[in-house]
């Protein structure tokens, strides 16, 4: 499973983002300023919503981090974040953090803690194929990568805010 998800969330090359993502990103990481680049497209194949993919880049192109947010209902109003995977058919929505070395080597990988924290993803205004939204998870290391990358056991995204497009995928 584990496997699955790195290779679909992980190219072998170089990624642009430009070519990919369209829109604006923040949020603070444990305190510190994050800048990555947003997608958002239709869950496909399932029909479960909306997908947020968020990554960011070193400055030679290479992939840092990649946040997914995952079969979040299409419409406005705030809609909580769970352990669940993309894949299962379910009415919960899920979100998961990966770390990657040099691009395309999966690091560490996290899961939204559950039980003592508010996660959620708030779409706060859709028009057209753009939409806008704001979130805060908080994610617990599941799996370590191979290579030491000095990322914490647990990280706190807060004061997330998106704009970008909804793509539908062909």
């Amino acid at each position: 499973m584990l496997f699955l998800v790195s290779v679909s969330l992980i190219s072998c090359s170089k990624e642009e983002p430009n070519d990919y993502y369209w829109g604006t990103a923040s949020a603070q990481l444990n305190g510190s300023s994050w800048q990555p680049e947003p997608r958002a497209t239709t869950n496909k194949p399932y029909g479960q919503g909306i997908d947020f993919s968020l990554g960011r880049f070193l400055d030679n192109g290479l992939k840092k981090e990649a946040l997914s947010i995952y079969k979040i209902p299409p419409q406005v109003g705030r809609h909580p974040i769970s352990q669940t995977e993309v894949r299962d058919i379910d009415s919960l929505s899920g979100a998961k953090l990966f770390t990657l070395i040099d691009g395309d080597v999966l690091g560490d990988v996290y899961h939204p803690l559950e039980g003592s924290t508010d996660n959620y993803l708030e779409i706060t205004k859709m028009e057209g194929d753009e939409i806008w939204a704001e979130f805060q998870i908080a994610f617990v290391r599941v799996s370590v990568g191979s290579v030491d990358n000095n990322y914490p056991d647990t990280i706190r995204l807060t004061q997330g805010k998106i704009h970008t497009r909804i793509i539908k995928p062909e």
